[in-house]
């Protein structure tokens, strides 16, 4: 298993307000696309506390590029310090065709659905640096930098070279979170009984 690191912040601005701030930096868009997540845990993970939830789960991700589809089950691990912020993490894809399928072959191995998370993300670049912005559920705008970078020949050492690039470009963040977890907020917010 691959362990990367990376960083999640929200953002405090209208989606319109945060391109023209990445349009004026010089960030061109790399990439655009939707991504739809179902949350699956297991039953015996499902009545603990939103974070140990969310240490070893599942995904049925469903991903929409243009005339292009791909449909995945993504397991993800996260091992948080004692400040719930991200030390390690991992994760392993495999391509499936059926999502419902995909789904049926989940509940027989006793994960439940938690929740669902549907973002529109875009990927920018301007060859120095590479950050996403993913608007989640059409209700909250986060940014992500991760170490390796797709689109640029570039690997960020660690985690305060990515908050560098943050604060280099004047990006403004909710409560100096670098560590933000999307999932548990949706979690928080759109529990399914």
């Amino acid at each position: 298993m691959n362990c990367e690191n990376e960083i999640t912040v929200e953002i405090p601005l209208k989606i319109e307000e945060l391109k023209e701030l990445f349009k004026n930096k010089n960030f061109k868009i790399m990439e655009e696309y939707d991504l739809n997540d179902i949350y699956m845990i297991h039953k015996n993970d499902i009545d603990k506390e939103y974070l140990d939830m969310l240490r070893n789960y599942v995904l049925i991700r469903h991903i929409i590029e243009n005339k292009k589809e791909t449909k995945l089950i993504t397991h993800k691990y996260k091992k948080y310090n004692d400040k719930n912020e991200i030390v390690k993490q991992s994760k392993i894809n495999c391509s499936i065709n059926s999502i419902n399928d995909a789904k049926k072959l989940l509940e027989a191995l006793e994960y439940k659905e938690r929740i669902r998370i549907n973002a529109h993300l875009i990927v920018y670049s301007n060859g120095k640096d590479e950050i996403a912005i993913q608007n989640v559920n059409n209700k909250h705008i986060y940014l992500e930098i991760e170490q390796k970078c797709n689109y640029i020949d570039k690997t960020y050492r660690d985690i305060e070279e990515m908050k560098q690039v943050i604060k280099k470009y004047n990006i403004p963040i909710e409560n100096e979170n670098y560590f933000v977890n999307k999932a548990e907020i949706e979690m928080k917010e759109q529990i399914i009984n």
